[in-house]
């Protein structure tokens, strides 16, 4: 070990800056000590010929009271390294006023374990542009994202958005959070949902709807409610005759049973839909569903070449489709579509809500009202193409079966043209079905959130489907409320803390009825 005695600057230059050790050219003499300065005039070596191996040399430096020592080096014992790390200069003042000695003592790593103290390798940055989502648990860094801005820079091919979780992890404070409250402040942008769960009597969007100066579309049956023309000019002008034939034929497979409707009702429908349009033009009023059922199960000029038999399986089939609509018009769906829509219906607001949460969970209403929102959001998208909108339905599971998840799995695909991002919310993945719409749905989606899982197929799916590391298995099974993995594009996915304000966790708060106790 080198004894160093107070050299002055001078000597320390001289003595010990690049000078070849003896023996050994430019080597130091024991671990991380400095290199040898060489043998001057004077010095003596001396060897112990008699103990062998027992060495002792001293070289002196060429100014008076200088000295460098080494220690004897045994070579028939194991001598142990010199200490690893930096080296603690000998003045214990200014060591104790922090400028010599280290802020902390060094430890031995690995370069694996070291990765930590770089947080550039723990997770790839998020978009500095986009909306704040929370907080990176393992860097403590700020995430934030958003699917429009992260589309423009090629981040993701598709600004669709999946979030899977139990109830009661905090999906819908997301939602209510980065994909309505914080981006709906931005330029451009507009925000519609389908509110699904019931608070108080209303959907829980409703206050929050409310507070950004808009009230709520309530559907409700029997009347005194919203009401939608599936017929209305404003899906008629911006998706055309055959946006809106999509649109009925889709609301007539949900009032199926969500079976599909055959060649023949399909083309019963389509000449049915004509005849009411022109009809409803050259009396110069708008069409209304009661036009439809009325032209259903007639007989048409445009059968007049088809076979006696084939004109009557026509008009049979067109009776069947009639008898789908007809249900619209009963009790069944009374209120719903059995009129003109209703004056305050405009998707001009920043804020639009559907709120669907006093419809039955059974039956084809809630489905309905969804296909009728997406058609009218298109059409209202193609003439006004200056806006983004995020589209969300708090329960997806809507999206899963039927006509309504055929024709939301279709206008998906225009959804990059029209500034359009679907924004779809699951509880348990592994229940859709194989062949529905929405698993492709889920595949397409670029942004995920993920939230706990309690079942292990659940586990299992969104491993498979999303592409997790094999750590992400038991970190999905165990996630805190509130935390979740986010994954966007084909980055690996990170753990995040969604964050919230004193007023945002006010507004999202749907706990309400469990924690006010009796009054």
């Amino acid at each position: 070990m080198i004894d160093v005695q107070q050299h002055d600057s001078q000597s320390t230059a001289l003595g010990l800056q690049d000078r070849p050790a003896p023996g050994v050219a430019g080597e130091p003499a024991a671990g991380n000590g400095p290199l040898v300065p060489p043998l001057v005039t004077g010095a003596e070596d001396t060897v112990d010929q008699a103990q062998g191996a027992h060495h002792r040399r001293r070289w002196f430096s060429g100014r008076s009271g200088s000295e460098d020592t080494i220690q004897d080096v045994d070579h028939d014992t194991m001598t142990l390294p010199a200490q690893q790390g930096p080296i603690v200069r000998a003045k214990a003042g200014k060591a104790h006023r922090g400028w010599y000695a280290p802020a902390a003592t060094p430890a031995p790593t690995t370069t694996r374990q070291a990765e930590i103290l770089n947080t550039a390798l723990i997770a790839a940055p998020t978009d500095d542009e986009g909306v704040v989502v929370g907080r990176d648990r393992l860097s403590n860094a700020p995430v934030a994202h958003d699917p429009f801005t992260a589309y423009e820079k090629k981040t993701i091919t598709s600004p669709n958005v999946v979030v899977l979780g139990v109830v009661g992890a905090g999906k819908s404070s997301l939602l209510k959070t980065v994909y309505v409250l914080r981006p709906i402040i931005l330029r451009g942008r507009r925000v519609v949902i389908i509110d699904k769960k019931d608070r108080a009597g209303e959907g829980e969007n409703a206050e929050l709807t409310r507070e950004l100066g808009t009230e709520p579309f309530r559907m409700v049956l029997g009347g005194g409610g919203t009401v939608l023309n599936l017929l209305d000019p404003a899906i008629l002008a911006g998706d055309g005759i055959a946006g809106q034939y999509r649109l009925l034929l889709a609301v007539a497979e949900e009032a199926n049973d969500g079976r599909l409707l055959d060649k023949w009702e399909r083309h019963a429908l389509r000449v049915a839909h004509k005849a009411t349009l022109a009809a409803t033009e050259a009396d110069g009023v708008d069409p209304l569903l009661e036009h439809l059922v009325f032209h259903l199960g007639t007989h048409h000029a445009d059968f007049q070449d088809f076979s006696a038999a084939a004109q009557e399986r026509l008009h049979q089939a067109g009776l069947g489709v009639r008898f789908l609509f007809e249900a619209s018009l009963s009790d069944e769906l009374a209120g719903l579509f059995d009129g003109p829509t209703s004056k305050h219906v405009q998707l001009a607001s920043r804020l639009t809500t559907f709120d669907v949460s006093q419809l039955p969970e059974a039956g084809p209403a809630v489905s309905m009202v969804m296909a009728v929102a997406n058609v009218w959001l298109l059409g209202t998208l193609r003439n006004q193409r200056n806006y983004q909108t995020n589209f969300i339905a708090e329960e997806g599971w809507s999206l899963s079966q039927g006509g309504t998840g055929r024709l939301m799995r279709s206008n998906s695909k225009l959804a990059r043209g029209l500034g359009l991002s679907n924004i779809a919310s699951f509880h348990h993945p592994a229940d859709i079905p194989r062949d529905s719409p929405a698993v492709a749905m889920l595949k397409e989606a670029q942004t995920i959130h993920l939230y706990r899982q309690d079942r292990a197929e659940d586990i299992d799916m969104c491993m498979t489907s999303f592409g997790l590391e094999a750590g992400s298995r038991e970190v999905l099974a165990n996630l805190e409320n509130g935390h979740h993995l986010m994954k966007i594009g084909n980055r690996r996915e990170i753990h995040v803390e969604h964050v919230r304000s004193d007023f945002e966790a006010r507004i999202t708060n749907t706990d309400e009825a469990m924690i006010a106790g009796p009054r």
